[in-house]
């Protein structure tokens, strides 16, 4: 019978125990949780357009203009805009800032060029640089509009929108998406700004 020597006895061991530390560790790596970290998605901010007209259409002006939050990039900007009536209704950009939260409502300046934005429940006031500046809320402007706006979802899964004049005159439209919002710019009733969720039109009797 053979006899195993010292040396050879020491080698075998060696072997075995090199065999049990591979299987240990990875047994180990395989239950064991990695310490990577997890990728954090960016938290995406839900912007809801708003627009509010700061000069309509009239003898004295030759353009409308207006401010206007919108989404870029995923984050709310606000936007003054000049409507170039001679130049295919072309929005030219006149000013514009990124917000660092998106505001839930916008008015005009009872007196200056200025615009209010809400912001979690405070108004907050941007002159006409579009540079936060402090000022009393008495100076919002509070809407007095002379028009109503009525939208109905037909059959066909089109939208009618119905725009009443102080004077009784409509103006009918029939849309493929639901409007948020109308606003009129110009005096004369023959142009007019429509927001959806996503998408603006103007709208010309």
């Amino acid at each position: 019978m053979y006899k195993e020597t010292g040396k050879e006895k020491i080698i075998r061991f060696s072997i075995i125990a090199a065999i049990a530390a591979v299987t240990l560790y990875l047994f180990v790596n395989q239950y064991t949780p990695t310490n990577e970290q997890a990728v954090v998605q960016p938290e995406q901010i839900q912007v809801k357009q708003l627009a509010v007209v700061l000069q309509e259409m009239n003898q004295h002006h030759d353009f409308p203009m207006l401010a206007m939050v919108k989404e870029h990039e995923n984050q709310p900007m606000l936007v003054i805009y000049k409507v170039d009536i001679e130049n295919n209704y072309r929005f030219e950009t006149q000013k514009a800032i990124n917000l660092e939260e998106a505001p839930t409502d916008i008015k005009r300046d009872e007196v200056s060029d200025g615009v209010w934005l809400k912001l979690d429940k405070t108004w907050v006031y941007y002159d006409s640089d579009l540079q936060q500046a402090k000022r009393q809320e008495e100076y919002i402007k509070e809407e007095d509009p002379t028009f109503s706006v009525d939208v109905t979802e037909g059959d066909s899964g089109l939208y009618e929108l119905q725009i009443h004049n102080e004077d009784d005159s409509i103006l009918k439209k029939q849309l493929d998406k639901e409007p948020m919002s109308v606003e009129r710019l110009s005096e004369q009733k023959d142009l007019w700004f429509v927001l959806f969720e996503k998408d603006t039109i103007l709208l010309v009797p």
